[in-house]
């Protein structure tokens, strides 16, 4: 019998990760990691930063402690004070670990780790993490749209090279000590469409927004890396809308927002688009992997021929600690997985692709890209609840994000139906601001019709929970006769 090329199935995935243009299959992927491939990307540079990882790292390997305060003593008694007790010398640590590992990305070895980043010299190098999605983003940013690159680029260059806040003033001694590399940044020049024109367009009003406002640098970094992962969460669950024949590309997949998780309507409905999420992201990674197969002929074999490719196909050891099972009996699944999907769509073409892509994400991930999302969505509060419970309930830091993603320049206030229609048409996000258009949006997606108790009535509920909070933020106003104003300068 003659065999395929060794880990052939494993190599399907690998192909079509270089055509989503990332590899979302971590659940250790990080706000912060997306946040350090960025920065050196958009820098074109990174800076050792051995010193204060080594003072804001306090690790414990094999029982002891990485790095003890005797050594930070020995390294660093030029910056010491000789009347500094230890106690003092470890109260500093502690805090300098409470500010730079923030979103627990600082690891014993600084291979793999990354700081909370308040200006360039904390930009670390390249960490495995960042599983190419900093590129991604990077890529639609620095695509030229009428001949310019994405004004985000100058605000986060500008961000960066500005030294003059607490934080980077605090560890300056420390940072001094630090060395730049220069990085060669290959340029994009992408044709952006569909929903990551969208994405493009929204980075572009966040920046305009954030210069009008003349922001904090810190916010205004932690807001453009809070929408990167939204972006990211919104392109993976949505980019099938551009790609499949079954779809009008002016639709969308429903994101429910829960305000509050007290109207049970809502947060049944929200749930149920957190599962068409997960199934737009698997209808996304099959899309990629039909034309993968196609190239090998896959569609023109019969049911027998199925088999007789899956018993050629060398299926690579798992990446999965627990499972190692040996290969007879994964050939074994992965042909029990396609007879299942045969049996149910008498297709054989169809009936592989769903049974690779299900072998796949069981088997060679250690998070399939449709948890990976779910993972992301609540390392940023977009993602409340775990599991079946898991449902978009953001939190007002995010929510303020995105209303500064939606304001154009030229208009920076609408009313809260005009938001509630722009949020539909840049991200399929839904709110209730429109309560029948929403009802019927969501009617489309068949997430309305096992919603326990008053969906349409609760959707009105859940708008006006949230226009609260963007009034409570300084962002709204709600006038005598009913209309709510949301915008800037209100």
């Amino acid at each position: 019998m003659i065999k395929l090329a060794d880990n052939r199935l494993k190599e399907y995935g690998k192909e079509v990760f270089k055509k989503i243009q990332y590899k979302p299959t971590s659940s250790s992927i990080k706000p912060v990691h997306i946040a350090n491939g960025l920065f050196r990307l958009v820098l074109g540079s990174s800076y050792n930063i051995k010193p204060l990882h080594e003072w804001s790292t306090i690790k414990y390997k094999q029982g002891k402690e990485v790095y003890p305060i005797s050594y930070i003593i020995e390294n660093y008694d030029n910056l010491i004070d000789g009347d500094a007790t230890n106690q003092q010398i470890s109260d500093l640590r502690y805090f300098l670990e409470a500010i730079f590992n923030a979103d627990k990305g600082n690891y014993p070895s600084m291979d793999y780790s990354v700081l909370t980043i308040c200006s360039k010299t904390q930009v670390n190098k390249k960490v495995q993490n960042e599983y190419k999605m900093p590129r991604f983003l990077y890529n639609i940013l620095s695509t030229k749209i009428d001949g310019q690159v994405s004004p985000c680029i100058e605000l986060i260059k500008k961000c960066l090279e500005d030294e003059s806040d607490d934080l980077s003033r605090l560890v300056s001694p420390i940072i001094k000590m630090v060395k730049k590399k220069i990085h060669t940044v290959e340029e994009a020049d992408l044709d952006l469409t569909g929903v990551e024109l969208r994405i493009r367009k929204a980075f572009d009003r966040l920046a305009y927004n954030a210069n009008y406002k003349n922001t904090n640098k810190l916010l205004s970094m932690e807001r453009i890396i809070l929408f990167a992962c939204f972006s990211i969460i919104l392109h993976l669950s949505s980019r099938i809308i551009d790609l499949s024949d079954k779809y009008d590309n002016n639709n969308r997949i429903p994101i429910l927002f829960d305000s509050d998780r007290t109207l049970a309507p809502i947060e049944y409905a929200s749930q149920e688009t957190v599962l068409r999420a997960k199934l737009g992201i698997e209808e996304y990674f099959e899309n990629e992997l039909e034309g993968i197969l196609k190239q090998e002929g896959y569609e023109s074999f019969t049911h027998k021929e199925m088999l007789e490719r899956i018993n050629m196909i060398s299926i690579a050891d798992s990446n999965k600690i627990k499972n190692k099972t040996p290969e007879k009996e994964k050939r074994k699944e992965y042909k029990k997985l396609y007879l299942g999907f045969y049996e149910q769509s008498r297709d054989p073409f169809d009936a592989i692709i769903k049974a690779t892509r299900f072998k796949l994400f069981s088997d060679e991930y250690s998070t399939s890209p449709s948890n990976f999302m779910t993972s992301l969505g609540r390392k940023i509060k977009l993602v409340y609840g775990k599991n079946k419970t898991s449902r978009f309930s953001p939190d007002p830091v995010l929510l303020e994000t995105i209303l500064l993603t939606i304001l154009e320049p030229d208009n920076r206030s609408m009313n809260l139906s005009e938001f509630g229609i722009k949020l539909w048409n840049e991200f399929g996000v839904i709110i209730g601001a429109n309560p029948e258009i929403d009802f019927e949006n969501l009617a489309k997606w068949n997430v309305s019709q096992n919603t326990p108790g008053d969906l349409a009535g609760s959707l009105a509920q859940n708008a006006k929970k949230i226009a609260d909070m963007y009034i409570a933020m300084g962002y709204g106003k709600r006038y005598a006769d009913g209309v709510t104003i949301l915008g800037l300068n209100l």
